[in-house]
């Protein structure tokens, strides 16, 4: 089985997931969105002074929206912040019966961190699976064969010939009617067999002369 199909899904999963839920929550919210008045816990600029700062406000729901008393902190405009100092109120949007879905009214735009990072993620995985690709293709040689594959002992060679012939050996990786692969040096090495005939069993060395084959 191969794996790095899963493993490449499993991957880009883990870096979209959480744009795409963002992205759907604000979705939901903007159709079915409920507005309330949230009750301040606490409030704190970062940093304490500066040209640079950002706003965050800790608060909860009303019993009558959240009985449970959970607290969530937000990221506010200076204004929203200011307000909340002031009157321990924060006005919020949630979803009706899933109040963790949840944004303060006024809320900093303009950001795209979270964006940049998720493509840069999705670049660099593909990057990896084209520099796997063209590592998967240097390592492979194809051979025409032009005599049946014959019994040989290690070591694994690779001995090049004239006129783009080879001489290989190396063990039997697989088997199939029209053609089996041997690894040779960190290579494999898919051999054509054509109207030639292969007696060797598998993971047993043999030895095979052919023609490679150019892409």
């Amino acid at each position: 089985m191969r794996w790095w199909p899963i493993a490449t899904i499993f991957v880009l999963l883990l870096i979209n997931l959480p744009l795409g839920h963002y992205a759907w929550t604000n979705q939901r919210l903007d159709a079915d969105g409920l507005r309330t008045n949230a009750e301040v816990v606490s409030v704190k600029a970062v940093p304490e002074n500066g040209d640079d700062q950002k706003f965050y406000v800790t608060w909860r729901f009303a019993d009558a929206v959240d009985d449970g008393g959970q607290e969530f902190t937000s990221q506010v405009t200076a204004e929203a912040y200011r307000s909340a100092q002031r009157t321990d109120v924060l006005e919020v949007e949630y979803l009706p019966g899933k109040v963790g879905s949840n944004r303060p009214v006024a809320r900093p735009t303009g950001s795209r961190i979270a964006v940049v990072i998720t493509i840069a993620g999705n670049l660099t995985v593909v990057a990896m699976l084209a520099l796997m690709f063209w590592a998967r293709r240097a390592t492979r040689i194809e051979v025409l064969a032009l005599t049946d594959v014959v019994r040989c002992k290690p070591p694994e060679s690779l001995t090049e010939l004239a006129d783009d012939e080879v001489i290989v050996r190396g063990e039997v990786e697989t088997i199939a009617d029209d053609r089996i692969v041997l690894r040779c040096q960190g290579k494999r090495v898919t051999v054509i067999l054509g109207q030639y005939e292969n007696p060797i069993g598998y993971q047993q060395f043999a030895e095979v002369r052919g023609r490679r084959m150019r892409s």
